[in-house]
């Protein structure tokens, strides 16, 4: 049964119309009349039962949400809270698409939520993966997660149906990706360059006398170093190795790197003037396996650099030489520039994550 509004406005004492709305609308909320988890009138309906502008209830209710009495909750209304709980300054949801969950991934979002956390953000967490194999995307948890208002969206990698969905609802949002500039309606990019070491690795190779550069990628762009390595006069050749996510992306990765190493080292002869660089740390463990099997030893019998994140490795007999990623640093950056933008409106701009050259045994 719908509730009366417990009160009346009354023009002749005086009092501002903004001013005895919100009064009377939290007494009714202190005094147990609204319940938490009930919905308030809408501010229409609250204008025309009270006999004021829809400007003074609709002020009033912002009031009541600025206070902590109600949330505001997308096609539901004002809802009453319950006092006893956590007061959110606001809400930021971050997308992971694609049911990617990795060791990056995950310390990435979860330094993000501290930090949110820290500054009073409700943080939610919201898996975006592929419905068929046209690439559809199942959206349903990201809408699950939009339930409530949202203040800020922040989507991992470059995802331009993800872009639009949240374009169409009007839900502000940033990106984490490779693209030079922000998609159209974004409100900021933190863009993720990978290649950020490259020049130290070109430098290292030049100082160690190596000739050739063996760079073994997947086929996700990642670090790619022969433009530069060329460019310094090192001859590069570049394998890509295709992997059969049925089993499993990582594990995947890992099996097509020790496969690709056993048949790479059946043909090639190596020797202290050829590099091998291996751009992603799970097909690194693949190819040092594989090493460790074939008896081939870094940097005895080949020079060898790898991508890898920090706390995760790969492992090595030897302190590998390494583009070291930082997820709970890269993790930081984005909650330093996503803070400014709530702050202030303004997303910093040409803010950069990516990886640091660490100097081992391999090279």
């Amino acid at each position: 049964m719908k509730k009366r509004i417990p009160f009346k406005v009354r023009r002749e004492d005086g009092v501002p119309l903004v001013r005895q709305v919100l009064d009377g609308m939290r007494d009714a909320i202190v005094g147990g009349y609204y319940a938490p988890g009930d919905a308030l009138p809408p501010y229409a309906e609250l204008a025309e039962t009270l006999g004021v502008s829809q400007i003074v209830t609709k002020t009033a209710l912002k009031r009541l949400v600025a206070e902590g009495f109600v949330a505001a909750r997308p096609r539901v209304g004002s809802v009453v809270r319950d006092r006893s709980e956590k007061q959110w300054r606001g809400h930021v949801v971050f997308v992971c698409p694609d049911l990617d969950v990795g060791y990056f991934q995950t310390l990435f979002a979860e330094t993000l939520r501290t930090r949110f956390n820290k500054e009073g953000y409700l943080f939610t967490r919201a898996s975006v993966e592929h419905r068929d194999v046209a690439g559809a995307y199942d959206l349903s948890l990201l809408d699950a997660a939009l339930a409530r208002s949202v203040d800020l969206e922040v989507v991992l990698y470059d995802r331009p149906a993800i872009f639009r969905h949240l374009a169409k609802r009007g839900i502000p949002y940033v990106t984490v990706s490779g693209a030079m500039e922000p998609p159209a309606g974004a409100a900021g990019l933190t863009r993720f360059d990978f290649n950020t070491a490259v020049p130290e690795l070109v430098s290292a190779c030049r100082a160690a006398g190596i000739r050739k550069v063996v760079q073994f990628r997947v086929p996700e762009p990642m670090c790619d170093a022969a433009p530069a390595l060329r460019a310094a006069g090192i001859s590069v050749s570049t394998i890509t190795l295709k992997s059969d996510y049925a089993r499993g992306k990582l594990f995947s990765i890992e099996e097509s790197g020790r496969t690709g190493m056993m048949k790479f080292a059946a043909s090639h002869r190596l020797g202290g003037d050829t590099l091998l660089f291996f751009t992603s740390d799970y097909l690194a463990r693949g190819m040092l396996m594989a090493m460790e099997h074939l008896g081939i030893k870094a940097p005895d019998d080949v020079r060898v650099v790898s991508f890898t994140n920090a706390g995760l490795g790969p492992a090595y007999f030897r302190e590998l030489t390494r583009m070291e990623m930082n997820p709970a640093a890269a993790g930081g950056v984005v909650a330093d520039a996503a803070m400014a933008y709530l702050r202030s409106g303004k997303y910093p701009v040409g803010t950069v994550i990516g990886p640091v050259w660490k100097k081992g045994e391999t090279m």
